[in-house]
Formats: structure tokens, C-alpha cells, sequence
């Protein structure tokens, strides 16, 4: 079950990934110009231009990076090497990541804050509840890894 809960989150994390980095090389794909996919992605009041460039493709990295994780995580064995301590604490740090930003993200202030439109209906509809979703998956990923509590243990005392 975890490796098939890794490897979908892995595709669904991967696909972000290469989203934002397309944006960071300045392709405005699935928007046809730079400012339609600023107030869809960003919404900010009266954004006309992306974030710099760096900004995309650290996110973009990031994001595969995470997608490497629910590989390692889903496909967990004893026989990986002395990284596997690390995966219980890198789950637990992607699941809160994520859980903060899909509530933060239905919070009045936040809407407040990044009002424009269609940014703030896919807010609520696609990016939020996605980013629950991905942050209650890697919570599973972490609490099926085995002994995950013991691991946890002998890096918090």
C-alpha cells in the first residue's frame, strides 16, 4: 500500500515540480501570457508580472526533491542505506509543511491578503485541499515506515 501511495504522490509532487520550473524558464503554460498566470498562481492585488525566476525553480526543486522523498518513504526497506533514519523526521517536516499551507491558505487573512482572481477560486478548489491531501499522504507514508516511532525517538531524545 505505501508504495503505491508513494509512487502517485511522487507523480502528482514531480508534475509540480516541472510546472514551476516551465514557469521559471518563462513558459506560461497552461496560461497564454505572464500575467494571467500571475494572478492564477500568485494573487497578489494587481500582480502583472511573476516572481523572479529563481524563486520558480527553487520551488520547483524543492518539490521534486519531495517527490524523491515519497519514493524513498513508499518503497521503504532495511536494506537502504544510513539515510533511512532521516525519513521519519523528512515526513513529519513535508506533512507539516503542507498541512500549514493548505489551512493556512482557507484562512480569511490569507484571502485578505492574495484577493486576486482566479488565484483566490483555485485556492479554495485545487491548491489548498491539494495541499492537505499531499500533507495527510505523507503522514501515512511516515507512520506505515517501520519502527517510525523508535527512529523519531533516537532523534528528539
Amino acid at each position: 500500500m505505501a508504495s503505491g501511495l508513494g509512487y502517485v504522490l511522487a507523480a502528482v509532487l514531480a508534475a509540480l515540480g516541472v510546472l514551476h520550473l516551465l514557469w521559471a524558464l518563462r513558459i506560461y503554460f497552461p496560461f497564454s501570457n505572464e500575467q494571467s498566470l500571475a494572478r492564477a498562481v500568485v494573487g497578489l492585488r494587481g500582480i502583472t508580472k511573476m516572481p523572479p525566476r529563481a524563486a520558480s525553480a527553487v520551488v520547483g526543486l524543492l518539490l521534486l526533491a519531495a517527490a524523491a522523498s515519497a519514493i524513498a518513504m513508499g518503497t521503504f526497506s532495511e536494506h537502504m542505506p544510513a539515510s533511512k533514519y532521516l525519513l521519519a523526521p523528512l515526513g513529519l517536516l513535508l506533512t507539516a509543511i503542507f498541512l500549514v499551507r493548505g489551512i493556512v491558505g482557507i484562512l480569511p487573512s490569507f484571502e485578505r491578503a492574495l484577493p486576486e482572481q482566479p488565484f483566490l477560486k483555485l485556492n479554495r478548489r485545487v491548491y489548498s485541499p491539494l495541499c492537505v491531501l499531499i500533507g495527510l499522504s505523507f503522514l501515512v507514508l511516515t507512520i506505515a515506515l517501520p519502527n517510525w516511532s523508535w527512529r523519531l525517538s533516537q532523534h528528539f531524545g
